[in-house]
C-alpha cells in the first residue's frame, strides 16, 4: 500500500496532475497518483445511506479511492479553478467523502496531514485553495501547506482558442498569436506570457518537491508522536 495517495480532479496529463506527481516525488516516499478525469463519481444525493458505516452506497468509482485515502499516511489533493472555484469533479468528490465521513463521530481522515496543489489559468490558485481547506478542515486533514500553478487553459488546445474573443487566451496574449509549445504553460514554464520573469519563478519544479519534502516530515514526525517510527 501506498504510503501517501495524490489525487488529480484536473484533466487527464495535464498540469495539475503534474504538480501533483513533482509534490509526490519530493516526499521520497511510496506515493500512488489517482487521476478523477474519466472516473465516475456520482454527486452525494444525502441519501443517508452512508450513516450506518461511513460508506457511500453508491455505486460509482469513489469508495476504492477513498478507501485508499484511509490507509494513506498523507494526501496531496489538486484541483483547477473552474468559475472562482474548484471544478465539479473536485467538488462532488470532496462533497462524498465529508458527509460519508463525518457521521457518529468517526472522521477516517483525522490528523492526517495534507497538501493542496491549486491550479487556474493566471497561476492565482486562491480559489482551489479556499474550498479545498474547507474540506480539510471538515475532514480533520492536517493542511501541512500548498502549491499554486498557472495551468493551460483549454483555449490552448481548442482549436479556436487564439482567435476567440472570450475564451482564457485572450487574457494573456494577443488575438492571432500562434500557439507554440513556448506559449503554453507548465510546471517549468510559469507564466509564459510574462518575458522578464525570473527562472526560479518561471519553474516551480524545486518549490513543489520543497513541499513533498515538508509533507514526509510531517509525516514522520506524526508516526514518531504515535510511537509508530523506529530510528535506526
Amino acid at each position: 500500500m501506498a504510503e501517501i495517495i495524490g489525487i488529480s480532479a484536473g484533466r487527464k496529463n495535464k498540469i495539475t496532475e503534474s504538480l501533483i506527481e513533482t509534490i509526490l516525488q519530493g516526499t521520497g516516499k511510496s506515493y500512488e497518483l489517482i487521476s478523477l478525469s474519466g472516473k465516475l463519481v456520482r454527486p452525494c444525493e444525502a441519501c443517508n445511506g452512508c450513516v450506518k458505516n461511513n460508506r457511500c452506497v453508491f455505486q460509482d468509482d469513489f469508495l476504492p479511492i477513498v478507501e485508499k485515502m484511509y490507509q494513506s499516511e498523507g494526501i496531496v489533493f489538486g484541483a483547477p479553478t473552474y468559475w472562482d472555484h474548484m471544478n465539479a469533479k473536485g467538488q462532488a468528490f470532496w462533497e462524498k467523502l465529508c458527509f460519508s465521513g463525518r457521521h457518529n463521530g468517526v472522521f477516517p481522515l483525522r490528523g492526517k496531514p495534507g497538501v493542496i496543489a491549486a491550479v487556474d489559468g493566471i497561476g492565482d490558485g486562491k480559489h482551489v485553495i479556499r474550498d479545498v481547506k474547507k474540506y480539510y478542515d471538515d475532514a480533520g486533514i492536517n493542511l501541512v501547506g500548498n502549491v499554486v500553478a498557472q495551468g493551460e487553459y483549454a483555449c490552448f488546445t481548442c482549436g479556436y482558442g487564439n482567435y476567440c474573443p472570450d475564451g482564457g487566451f485572450a487574457e494573456l496574449f494577443p488575438l492571432g498569436t500562434p500557439i507554440t509549445e513556448d506559449i503554453k504553460p507548465s510546471i517549468s514554464n510559469q507564466h509564459p506570457e510574462i518575458c522578464d520573469l525570473k527562472p526560479e519563478e518561471r519553474n516551480i519544479k524545486e518549490k513543489a518537491k520543497n513541499m513533498g519534502a515538508i509533507l514526509a516530515k510531517v509525516i514522520d514526525n506524526h508516526k514518531k508522536q504515535q510511537g509508530l517510527f523506529n530510528e535506526e
